[in-house]
């Protein structure tokens, strides 16, 4: 246990330090800018799916909504909304990833006793998409986009706010799989 206390308080002694530099290095003046987004961006938590870096954006620039899987939730879509409505982003993306770990774990036949009742809400959304999906039969790959479709419809489908900017265009919807092999973006249709 104090192994592992030692690890994080290395790594937190780090971040701070990092944290100091940015500080120092971006100037900050006491000002605070506006939160003006360009787009509203629900993605999975997995720490190799930045969306602001994918993006190549700026701090500000993008509204991230971060959940395992990149499930539209009711919390994700109360975020979303407020993105859209209260912020005015006209563009809603849904992004997923290669390899993603909730999907494996969704896909799994055989889950960890411990894990799965917690993991059950996470997994929940995704396992609500694999009962419909005729091409996934296992394949990773074909579950996250799967998954991505399924949510950009989720969204499509919303009965609030969100759901009518959508459907009356005043917020545009588009959902992607970044490939962590090869960086590349491959849009997905909902």
């Amino acid at each position: 246990m104090s192994e592992r206390r030692g690890t994080a308080d290395a790594v937190w002694a780090e971040l701070v330090r990092r944290h100091d530099e940015h500080v120092a290095t971006h100037g900050y003046d006491g000002t605070v800018a506006d939160h003006n987004p360009v787009a509203a961006v629900l993605a999975c938590s997995d720490a190799r799916v930045p969306p602001s870096v994918l993006f190549g954006q700026d701090a500000g620039s993008l509204f991230v909504v971060r959940i395992a899987g990149s499930s539209a939730t009711a919390g994700a879509v109360a975020s979303l909304t407020f993105a859209v409505e209260r912020l005015g982003c006209p563009l809603v993306i849904v992004l997923g990833h290669t390899n993603c770990g909730a999907v494996r774990a969704a896909l799994d036949d055989s889950p960890d006793p411990v894990l799965a009742p917690v993991l059950a809400p996470i997994l929940a959304p995704i396992d609500e998409m694999l009962a419909a999906c005729r091409s996934c039969d296992g394949d990773l790959d074909a579950a996250v986009a799967a998954n991505v479709a399924h949510n950009l419809r989720r969204l499509r489908r919303n009965r609030g706010p969100l759901g009518t900017a959508i459907a009356e265009g005043r917020a545009v919807l588009r959902g992607a799989v970044h490939d962590l092999a090869t960086g590349r973006l491959i849009e997905v249709a909902g």
